[in-house]
């Protein structure tokens, strides 16, 4: 996951009895099981455990990093033990220095959901932080498939940032949409529609014209933000917001007008 001396630390529960020690170890083997029913209480047995659980769970995750399809059963274990999780979940996104695989991508996704679904506003820097390591892995565009699925994690971070109502992460947001002349990731729109601001007003206008061609349901939702940034900023059709629309696209803006002048 990171350099070498970023993984030094003493094995899970070094510091608890031996018998514990095993218990945990072996409910989290239990969290890869094909049964349901094993994992389910791995999950319940491991909550007991608080903070010495979640260190466990980290520290196994970052030792030999799993499969995606795996992953769920760490997630419902980060969420069933709940807050004593969180000191222990920024520990494990500042160990992952840098990106260099999938599983690296899978980890920071995991451990931002889970701090997301805590509600932990503390950890909104360190969340938004991750954005900088998935770029500086996307510049390098060495790989298509990495690259892709660190675009996809970016959209889930700025998700998460949403539904924390957090602006930490809007430069990046922003700068996603563009000028508004190409299509985005699904999931980019509906973010700015939680913590949009007016610079995405001109590029939505010009993304409204691409979605009609391209699907309904995407132009809705576009129309949608739009119109939810105008009456949150207060834009009316007059501000100079606009002024860099051209002749066709002041057509595209009086398109999506009409139910903002009634909003504003």
């Amino acid at each position: 996951m990171g350099d070498a001396d970023s993984q030094k630390s003493e094995p899970p529960g070094s510091r608890l009895p031996a018998a514990i020690t095993l218990e945990i170890r072996r409910h989290i083997r239990d969290l890869t099981s094909e049964s349901f029913e094993v994992r389910s209480e791995s999950v319940s047995c491991l909550e007991k455990f608080g903070e010495r659980g979640a260190e466990a769970l980290v520290e196994t995750l970052l030792k030999k990093p799993l499969r995606l399809d795996f992953l769920r059963g760490f997630e419902e274990a980060f969420e069933e033990i709940g807050k004593p999780c969180a000191r222990v979940l920024l520990g494990g996104l500042t160990r992952i220095r840098e990106i260099r695989r999938a599983e690296d991508v899978y980890l920071i996704e995991l451990f931002v959901e889970a701090l997301g679904n805590l509600g932990e506003r503390r950890a909104l820097p360190a969340v938004a932080a991750q954005l900088g390591k998935l770029n500086r892995r996307i510049r390098s565009n060495h790989h298509r498939l990495l690259t892709d699925i660190c675009m996809a994690a970016k959209v889930r971070i700025h998700a998460v940032l949403a539904r924390l109502d957090s602006r930490a992460g809007l430069e990046d947001l922003l700068s996603m949409i563009g000028d508004g002349r190409h299509r985005v990731p699904d999931g980019v729109v509906a973010a700015l529609e939680r913590v949009g601001d007016r610079r995405a007003l001109v590029p939505l206008v010009r993304l409204h014209a691409i979605e009609e061609r391209v699907t309904y349901s995407g132009a809705q939702l576009v129309r949608t933000t739009f119109r939810e940034i105008m009456r949150r900023e207060r834009v009316v059709a007059a501000d100079r917001v606009f002024k860099d629309l051209n002749g066709e696209e002041r057509l595209l803006l009086e398109k999506l007008l009409p139910r903002a002048r009634h909003a504003n």
